[in-house]
């Protein structure tokens, strides 16, 4: 069904409620195209309307029956169910429908409900079947189901939720607390976009997390957002997401066939947060050691694009930060613009992904295909006051990893029972590495300000010619490193006693951050 061409209502007995539609929604009939089948619909046990469609040449055909809609298909959300019924995937079946749905509600609609419902095989439904199909859409156990929450400062609560089987779509948006003020409808027409986007992404193939917009929610109006989703992707395979965002903390896990991620970032502690520009580089540094623990621990691509993105999501577009007056009430023991250039610039966060191991050698299966990576940061203030007072700030990262590798270059790695396929490398990867930074003062006077990181890769090799081992290496690197940057932050507390001048100082300042991120790998620690 690519639209609708005609509408006929079908009136229900009052004693035998089909569904859970509105008190003014009455079930409804779409006739099919002209080619269309006869099709045959049972209301309740008494009521039976049929509804006979004839070809162009005057005969009956045998297909699908019209489908049923919930009520009368009169809106721009129901046009576009109309529209995708005909796809097949979840991403035909909801495309367009969030947005539209958002737009419809925003637009001064508290409460939308509606479903369409194609029958199989030709067969209309009875009433039962009906009732089951239509709670099932509006319920929690449709196959696919994807649903935003937005909580408002004034106390209300959005719910919007889309929900395909194969033999039907719905739909529910409602408004509780209170009917949506202008500012508040306004608000949450410019999420429409944003939630299509994020549909659009968790609907691709592969799946895509596109969270951005939703970590942009206007703080004036709304007070958190959450984004849920159960999607079949076969008959044997589910996606499922969950994401929350509000002014205290944002996370995502995710759960599929290729692996499962989590994430989550505190943004209670804002007085950590750098800059715009420091927060930037800090950012783009964590996501080239996400890529080079994909390339290194050769990861599944797309489930690490899904973490990347969600990473970069997560720790992008802060909320605005307290004002100063509250600040120097609240955070007696913040860090200084001067202490910031030894930190990140990031909220604390921890991060971690793990593939779905694959024992892709059947003469071997104990030899699995492996990735689990894991990145985190906190910061402790500690002290009585603003002049005895220290900060500390830990970075962490862990890789492990196994896979199998060709044994020559541009070799093709097909493993088999056949011995004769048995010529591989197989490769055991174990990384970690951390940095810690520590500032602290006493009676006003800065003791201490350093940086101590340390890193340790091993890679342990296992060399098989037709399915004989033929040797074994393992090759461990290790490196640390601590560094004073106790005179460099005593010349910026103290300009004007600073022999090098004020553009040297600040040059030296803004390379500082390059001390204090965390790096993977060793060898870069001895520079």
């Amino acid at each position: 069904m690519t639209g609708i061409s005609s509408i006929n209502a079908l009136t229900l007995n009052p004693s035998q409620p089909v569904g859970n539609p509105p008190a003014d929604a009455q079930p409804v009939a779409a006739s099919a195209a002209v080619s269309s089948p006869a099709s045959s619909v049972t209301l309740g046990q008494s009521n039976v309307l049929e509804i006979h469609t004839y070809s162009a040449r005057g005969s009956l055909s045998a297909a699908l029956a019209a489908p049923i809609w919930e009520k009368n298909p009169l809106d721009k959300v129901s046009f576009a169910m109309g529209g995708n019924l005909a796809g097949k995937s979840n991403a035909s079946r909801f495309a367009g429908l969030g947005a539209a749905l958002l737009a419809q509600l925003a637009d001064g609609k508290k409460n939308i409900s509606q479903s369409v419902i194609q029958s199989s095989g030709g067969k209309p439904l009875n009433a039962a079947e009906l009732f089951a199909a239509q709670s099932k859409l509006h319920g929690s156990n449709a196959d696919s189901m994807i649903s935003l929450t937005l909580k408002t400062n004034s106390g209300k609560t959005v719910t919007l939720s889309l929900a395909n089987q194969d033999t039907g779509l719905g739909v529910q948006a409602l408004v509780e607390g209170g009917d949506l003020t202008s500012e508040e409808s306004a608000a949450l027409a410019k999420l429409a976009n944003g939630f299509q986007a994020a549909i659009d992404g968790l609907t691709a193939e592969p799946p895509q997390l596109k969270l951005d917009a939703l970590t942009q929610y206007d703080s004036k109006v709304f007070s958190a957002v959450d984004l849920s989703a159960k999607l079949k992707l076969d008959e044997k395979n589910t996606q499922t997401l969950s994401f929350h965002a509000d002014s205290q903390q944002r996370s995502v896990q995710m759960s599929g066939p290729s692996g499962d991620l989590q994430l989550s970032v505190d943004l209670k502690n804002q007085a950590i947060l750098g800059n715009a520009k420091q927060q930037l580089k800090a950012l783009q540094s964590y996501l080239k050691q996400i890529d080079a623990a994909t390339a290194r621990g050769h990861a599944d691509k797309p489930l690490m694009s899904m973490f990347r993105d969600a990473f970069s999501a997560l720790n992008s577009n802060y909320p605005a930060t307290r004002t100063a007056t509250t600040a120097q009430t609240v955070d007696a023991l913040a860090p200084t613009d001067t202490d910031r250039h030894l930190l990140t610039g990031l909220a604390d966060f921890s991060a971690s992904v793990k593939q779905t191991a694959q024992a892709s050698n059947p003469m071997r299966p104990l030899e699995q295909d492996t990735f689990a990576y894991d990145v985190s940061q906190s910061t402790r203030l500690k002290g009585r006051d603003s002049l005895n007072r220290s900060i500390e700030q830990d970075q962490q990262s862990s890789l492990a990893a196994s896979y199998h590798q060709a044994l020559y270059p541009g070799q093709k790695l097909k493993l088999t029972s056949d011995a004769e396929s048995q010529n591989y490398l197989f490769y055991r990867i174990d990384d970690k590495a951390s940095s810690q930074t520590h500032i602290g003062y006493e009676k006003g006077e800065l003791i201490t300000a350093s940086v101590s990181q340390s890193a340790s890769q091993s890679t342990r090799v296992a060399k098989y010619v037709m399915g004989h081992l033929m040797e074994q290496t393992t090759v461990p690197v290790s490196s640390s490193k601590t560094q004073s940057f106790l005179d460099v932050l005593e010349q910026a507390l103290h300009p004007d006693k600073t022999p090098s001048g004020a553009a040297r100082l600040k040059k030296i300042l803004d390379s500082l951050q390059d001390k204090v991120l965390l790096e993977a790998y060793p060898a870069k620690l001895n520079g």
